[in-house]
């Protein structure tokens, strides 16, 4: 028979197995370059990467990329689904082309993790003639598409966004945003140098530098700042 301190040794071996295999179960997809529209039979090449905790970029996957009929809900069917490669670690891309739609919502399905964790479901894009322009958007509203479209969600928890919890697995890894309103120069910061601040959240996970453009950057302050709450850590 084991001993006391031997059997205490093993249990505590079992539980932190278990909490590194559940650690190592998700990861972040983020989305490059989200299409404000896509335009009717002509193909568009969508890129994104995955990110191990959100930090380590994820090779060797085999993801791909459905597109569904938004007019369809929840439980519309797939009208197209193709295969995305592999372009640099952890990135990949794929081409798209959309016919008979009138919008359409892209689901990246990575096939790492678990249930829902391995999809990242956008937000309706619109299906425009070729030629056509997409509709304008507030910098609010492009950071509430951006918020899905960078995987925000995967970490924050944020009803503000309610299509995050609708469409994908909500996180809890990082600090809720709910109702929040943060300081403007403490959110562009954390998006754009998050090293330099403490960490923030459950356990040693950080907030990962996922090189947004300026756009991006303006676009998601305009969501999360604003004058009701002053961040300090």
């Amino acid at each position: 028979m084991l001993g006391l301190g031997r059997m205490a040794a093993a249990a505590a071996a079992v539980v932190v197995l278990g909490a590194w295999n559940a650690l190592g179960g998700w990861a972040v997809s983020t989305v490059e370059n989200p299409p404000a529209a896509l335009q009717s039979g002509v193909s568009y090449r969508i890129e994104f990467a995955v990110r191990q905790h959100g930090l380590n970029m994820l090779s060797g996957l085999h993801p791909r990329v459905r597109l569904l009929d938004a007019a369809g809900g929840g439980s519309a069917e797939a009208i197209a689904e193709v295969a995305a490669s592999e372009t640099g670690e952890g990135r990949y891309a794929a081409s798209i082309q959309v016919h008979g739609a009138d919008s359409v919502r892209l689901v990246i399905a990575t096939g790492f993790g678990r249930g829902r964790q391995t999809e990242l479901t956008l937000m309706p894009v619109p299906v425009l003639s070729p030629g056509a322009s997409a509709p304008k958007l507030s910098a609010a509203e492009q950071g509430h598409r951006l918020f899905i479209a960078k995987g925000c969600g995967t970490c924050h928890v944020n009803g503000d966004v309610p299509e995050w919890a609708e469409w994908n697995e909500a996180g809890k890894v990082g600090p809720e945003l709910t109702g929040r309103r943060l300081e403007a120069q403490y959110v562009r910061q954390r998006l754009t140098d998050p090293r330099s601040l403490p960490a923030i959240g459950a356990g040693n996970v950080r907030m990962p530098n996922l090189g947004l453009a300026e756009s991006e950057v303006a676009a998601l302050v305009a969501l999360l700042s604003g004058p009701r709450e002053t961040a300090t850590n």
